[in-house]
């Protein structure tokens, strides 16, 4: 959770960013929007390495951001070769260190990490881009919600964590979030997913079909538990490596997993809801 200090930056850099965001999901072509989650993939991989591994071995560095590149090529372009692609790049790595160690001791490390970004930090992140593609002329109103469904969260467990929080949720991990933040975080959510989904079918009806109570929890409960818990995940990563922020790219936020680490994991649940569950 942010400290007071960081709210104007946030803002700041949030009325820059925000309206340049949403011309591009609504109006640019799927590609262009898949170019700008390919981007954001690149650099949580680079991130991602560069917290677990980079100043051992740069090169590993290097290839992890091109092996995790292909592999989001691969899925979003060719999905029918997604599964020969896993093995080419699991065996790639393991064929990268075997003649490209720096350290033999800690290899087993790089590789892990290696593996570890290009999933986690690559992959996972295509499901916003794979939104955008397969659910139509919606596709972009999915994008918006995943969007909304998380930030959401982050802005209601500030708000909330700073004027209630009183009770540490994880304090080994983030000793900065509470309790009370997690569960204000839940009801921005719950009232975003409530709003778009009334808001998108009153504008738009002959593209967006109304979900049922029952299904806008559904959607929007489990997509902030995972968002949640995917934040204390990169916490954890950080705290393991004793670093406070993934980087410096984004003026007021640090890095970009530390901005987009809850949608790693909240993402696919909503791809696959978007998909099967309305």
């Amino acid at each position: 959770m942010a400290t007071k200090s960081d709210l104007i930056p946030r803002v700041i850099t949030a009325i820059v960013a925000l309206p340049l965001l949403a011309a591009l999901v609504i109006y640019a072509p799927h590609w262009g929007f898949w170019l700008l989650v390919f981007a954001a993939g690149a650099v949580s991989i680079w991130e991602f390495c560069g917290i677990t591994f980079a100043e051992e071995h740069p090169a590993g560095r290097i290839f992890a951001v091109v092996a995790g590149l292909g592999l989001m090529a691969v899925l979003y372009w060719a999905d029918e070769f997604f599964v020969p692609a896993v093995v080419a790049a699991t065996i790639l790595t393991l064929l990268f260190y075997l003649f490209w160690y720096r350290d033999q001791e800690r290899v087993t490390h790089y590789i892990g990490s290696t593996i570890t970004a290009m999933v986690y930090a690559g992959l996972l992140l295509s499901f916003v881009a794979m939104l955008n593609r397969d659910l139509g002329d919606a596709g972009w109103m999915w994008v918006f919600m995943v969007l909304g469904l998380v930030w959401g969260s982050d802005t209601g467990a500030y708000f909330a964590g700073n004027a209630l929080g009183k009770h540490k949720l994880y304090e080994s991990v983030s000793p900065n979030k509470s309790i009370e933040g997690a569960v204000g975080g839940l009801t921005a959510t719950i009232a975003v997913a409530f709003g778009f989904n009334a808001l998108f079918a009153y504008l738009f009806p002959e593209l967006w079909e109304p979900m049922a109570v029952w299904q806008v929890l559904a959607l929007a409960i489990p997509a902030n538990i995972l968002g949640q818990t995917g934040d204390l995940a990169e916490s954890l990563i950080k705290r393991a490596h004793d670093v406070d922020d993934s980087g410096t790219i984004i003026y007021g936020h640090g890095g970009i997993l530390d901005r987009i680490d809850a949608l790693f994991f909240a993402a696919p649940w909503v791809y696959y809801f978007a998909l099967y569950g309305v």
